[in-house]
């Protein structure tokens, strides 16, 4: 499901319980023994219990594929299972176990591993189709790899092998892994194809290559199964919201709690770098995603909701139209209810079958509702057993397999002309990646595209760009280096190239208009993901996007040399003076980590110098050989294997004596380091995903040690064990959760602690009434705002300065009436009794109220970066592409500091849908904050930083807080 259904369990199963605990307080309602007037035993109700007498047997009386006959020879699904598909919850090594036995027995079958997940378990993709087409499959894929790029191919053998070539299928089940039905149901369709000897299976076989990806997030499967088996009763419940069907963090995402349907484009997970892989490999035509929705709901299938990605095929939709029609006749001979085009859009294309879709397939997606694998009782009084839903969910996959092979030449033809039709688009354009900026985030972007099959290629001589639109939006021509980096959408995934390195793409004017007016009247969107998304932007690297690719000679990158690593530099280097690694690299603080956990003493520039003959800018990170013992062997040891962990070039100099104007290398430019000591909120109400992705910066790409600190209990935690408090997003119930402890949490601050909040998070933080920030929320501070603006504006100015020395040295003009009318003025309207008084404000923030319905669901606005703030080490730029979501404007003015602002409203959108309403209350307001608190202090991020791990060019700055924060923004005695 594509809505996040934590929340809304989470607050039924509260509901649940103060009910319960209401009337438990209530007492009869008179304790009079007087003969009452009507009987006393209350109406009796009649049950239906056989569903749950089914459900303690396992029962469900319909066959999934009924009349069918089986080899006797492949193992039934209930001998390898131990139960009937669907009787109940199958773990994951048991559906494995069923695909391997059946493997070892049908030559129908093979199991080819992908990945492995971050728990130790295997993914598998089964490829079924005939015992023929299995014999000779490398062959068949290799003449099918020239439908997807038929370069060089002759009209006739595209046209021959659309005709007579297999299809490819691909189902995939159970991303989420608390949608459980999609998985168990993979089970029982892969059965059917593999073991049925009569009906339309065989023909199928010899016209579809099926792949089925049975369990695509195991992590998340097995945590969710353990719950609901530790929490089972000997009765089933019937209830959607009790606890027996889990509890946070859910199962939904993979260890680190990502949600790996919003991670095709950026691959963040392991998962799905094996699963790009082998869509290269197969290159299907038809993509089944499976899920589960909302318990209350029924069945919801494509074609899609408006509106629509542009870069999809042209037939698309239309082909979509045609599976349903298919799949609603087999759901009509059930009875089920079903529905389509109600809410799933197809605009984001990082969903799986979004990612598919652009990439040519037929992308579908199912939407069962779920009930956890447990009988339960719908809105309606029906009652379902879990396996009733396996049961859809295979008849679906059934259903559009037939489709497919009924359909196979011309959705073939169909394929191979979409693939022509990106070799010669209408309009040819190009992203150019300038290199130097940030090259650990460029060799994260160039591969990240390698890895999805988009062709690069590197200029051998500089390249001149007409028209080109940088990352922040400004048009004009630019020359570029050899050496830059170049992907032209004239190619065979070229339509993927576009959906994911284009800056700025527009949805059309009859959604906008829909979902205009439901805002308006509803107060609600109908869009269900980011609204942008580019590459460029989330990377925050120096890009160009224009209409036109230049002619220059140029070179295909397939691969990428590793990076340099290790110490290099002055001669005998571990009796140099000094060792430093450059800040442009996210990877120094890696380097920082490993070495403070190593034991050595540790130094960061907070400007820009130059040693052993190279630049270096600020954040890089300093070693110095007296600080660290006399011991050069041991701590050439340590520098090398920090350096090793790191994956950075550790460079030696012999001299701390700067060659120029920078600071020398033993000066007060060169801040200490301490070992930071990070705590990180979790548990409800905290959002699971959320902090899984900050789980997952700190441990997988900062080499952190964390420790995770129980939400529902922080007032008893003693915090002087850590020097950094995270706190992610949270649902407002965080707000109670911190107000218990915010006499702790003071205390904790001025000691010398540095607590970081991120998202709705950071709004609660920002309440007044909590007293731990001078920052607020916008609709807390109405009367304020001329304040606000006017403090703003001195601080912008500050960062660009400059002197007119004829004022300087001349006596001003006096002031006019005009000027002290206006100055009076702003004055009165700034104490909140101008225009209108307390009718005015009521006014104000019944407005505020009105513009926040317009808040952004992902969009790409632009950051002004102050560029001497430590926080900011890395950017590299005076702006900065930052993602937004929501409705957290937070307003800042000194002494806060305020390293990345929003920019004016004019200047503010980059990418994605920003309603006016928006522009103007987030203009000017503040997305990246500090304050002293004492002797420690508050960092604040109004939307999270690091978001699906998809977005590096803000995550730097998050990386900076952790690691920096507790030496470089707090105090700490000496000697600590």
């Amino acid at each position: 499901m594509r809505l996040d259904k934590s929340t809304l369990r989470e607050f039924c199963a509260a509901g649940l319980v103060l009910f319960a605990l209401l009337a438990a307080s209530c007492g009869p309602a008179s304790t009079t023994t007087a003969e009452p007037e009507v009987p006393a035993q209350p109406a009796q109700v009649t049950y239906n219990t056989a569903p749950i007498e089914a459900a303690k047997a396992g029962r469900y009386d319909r066959e999934f594929f009924p009349g069918t006959r089986y080899d006797p020879a492949i193992v039934a699904p209930e001998a390898c299972l131990g139960h009937p598909v669907g009787a109940r919850l199958a773990r994951p090594e048991a559906i494995l176990g069923c695909f391997e036995a059946w493997a070892a027995a049908s030559p129908k079958v093979r199991i080819e591993p992908y990945a492995t997940s971050y728990e130790g378990r295997a993914l598998v993709r089964v490829v079924i189709t005939s015992e023929a087409n299995q014999a000779r499959l490398d062959e068949l894929l290799a003449a099918h790899q020239k439908l997807a790029d038929p370069r060089g191919v002759d009209a006739q053998t595209l046209a021959q092998q659309a005709a007579e070539g297999p299809a490819v299928a691909w189902f995939g089940y159970s991303i989420h892994g608390d949608e459980v039905s999609g998985a168990d149901a993979s089970v029982g369709f892969g059965y059917h194809l593999i073991a049925a000897v009569d009906g339309d299976v065989p023909d199928i076989l010899d016209q579809v290559v099926v792949v089925i990806d049975p369990v695509m997030n195991p992590d998340g499967r097995a945590r969710i199964i353990s719950m609901i088996e530790q929490s089972q009763s000997a009765v089933p419940n019937l209830n959607d919201s009790s606890m027996h069907r889990g509890r946070w963090p859910w199962g939904r995402g993979n260890h680190y709690l990502f949600d790996m349907n919003r991670d095709w484009i950026t691959g963040a997970a392991p998962e799905t770098r094996g699963r790009w892989q082998g869509h290269l490999r197969y290159n299907p035509q038809l993509v089944v995603d499976a899920h589960e929705m909302g318990s209350d709901d029924t069945y919801l299938f494509y074609p899609y909701a408006e509106p629509v990605n542009p870069n999809f095929a042209s037939t698309l939709v239309a082909w979509q139209r045609a599976f349903a029609a298919d799949h609603s006749r087999a759901f009509d001979r059930y009875g089920w209810a079903y529905y389509t085009r109600e809410w799933a859009d197809g605009w984001f294309p990082g969903y799986s079958d979004g990612w598919a879709s652009v990439s040519g397939a037929i992308g579908i997606l199912y939407e069962q509702s779920s009930n956890s694998g447990l009988p339960l009782r719908k809105p309606s009084g029906r009652e379902v057993l879990y396996r009733e839903t396996v049961h859809a969910q295979a008849v679906s996959s059934l259903s559009n397999l037939r489709t497919l092979a009924a359909n196979r030449a011309a959705l073939l033809s169909d394929y191979v002309a979409d693939k022509q039709r990106q070799l010669r688009p209408n309009e040819p354009a190009s992203f150019f990646l300038r290199p130097g900026r940030a090259p650990d985030r460029e060799r994260r972007l160039i591969e990240t595209l390698l890895r999805q099959g988009v062709e690069v290629y590197r200029a051998d001589a500089e390249v001149r760009v007409r028209k080109a639109s940088s990352m922040l939006g400004e048009e004009r021509d630019v020359t570029l280096p050899a050496g830059t980096y170049m992907v032209s959408t004239a190619q065979p995934r070229g339509a993927l190239a576009r959906a994911l390195l284009e800056p700025d793409v527009r949805m059309p004017g009859d959604f906008l208009a829909t979902e205009r007016a439901e805002l308006e009247r509803k107060g609600r969107s109908k869009i269900f993901d980011l609204t942008a998304w580019s590459l460029g932007h989330a990377y925050g690297l120096d890009g160009y996007w224009a209409a036109t690719t230049p002619r220059v000679a140029r070179t295909q990158v397939t691969s990428l040399a590793a990076p340099e690593s290790g110490l290099s530099g002055a001669e005998g280097a571990v009796e140099a003076y000094a060792w430093v690694v450059d800040g442009r690299a996210d990877a120094s603080l890696r380097f920082a980590v490993e070495a403070l956990e190593r034991g050595l003493i540790v130094h960061v520039a907070d400007k820009d110098f130059r040693a052993a003959g190279r630049s270096f800018v600020r954040g890089s990170v300093l070693v110095r050989r007296g600080d660290n013992g006399a011991d050069g062997a041991r701590l050439g040891e340590r520098l090398a294997a920090a350096a090793a962990a790191a994956g950075v070039e550790v460079v030696a100099t012999n001299t701390g004596l700067s060659t120029d104007d920078g600071p020398d290398l033993g000066g007060r430019h060169f801040r200490l380091l301490h070992r930071p000591r990070v705590a990180v909120l979790s548990n409800a109400p905290v959002w699971p995903s959320d902090f899984g992705h900050i789980w997952h910066q700190l441990d997988r790409e900062l080499g952190l040690p964390m420790t995770m600190i129980d939400a529902q209990h922080l007032e008893r935690y003693d915090l002087r064990r850590y020097d950094v408090l995270v706190v992610p997003p949270a649902s407002p119930k965080l707000a109670a959760q911190l107000a218990a402890s915010a006499d702790g949490l003071k205390a904790w601050l001025r000691a010398g602690g540095t607590l970081i909040a991120v998202g709705s998070a950071a709004a609660l933080v920002a309440d007044d009434k909590l007293g731990l920030s001078k920052v607020r929320r916008r609709h807390d501070v109405l009367a304020e705002l001329p304040l606000y603006r006017a403090a703003v504006t001195r601080e912008l100015e500050a960062r660009a300065v400059s002197v007119d020395e004829d004022a300087l040295w001349t006596a001003p003009a006096p002031a006019s009436a005009d000027d002290e009318g206006s100055s009076s003025s702003q004055k009165s309207s700034a104490k909140g009794g101008g225009a209108g008084g307390p009718q005015g404000a009521k006014a104000a923030a019944e407005r505020d109220a009105w513009m926040r319905r317009f808040s952004p669901r992902g969009a790409m606005l632009r950051g002004l970066v102050d560029e001497d703030a430590w926080l900011t080490f890395g950017v590299g730029a005076a702006e900065l592409p930052v993602l937004f979501s929501g409705s957290h404007a937070l307003m800042s003015r000194a002494p806060v500091a305020t390293p990345v602002r929003l920019a004016d409203a004019a200047a503010l959108r980059l990418a994605g849908l920003v309603w006016p309403e928006a522009r103007e209350r987030l203009a000017l307001s503040a997305y990246l904050t500090a304050e002293r608190v004492g002797a420690g202090q508050v960092i604040l991020f109004a939307s999270p930083p690091g978001y699906r791990g998809a977005t590096p060019g803000t995550a730097r700055l998050f990386a900076n807080a952790v690691v920096y924060g507790a030496s470089l923004g707090a105090s700490r005695p000496q000697g600590w």
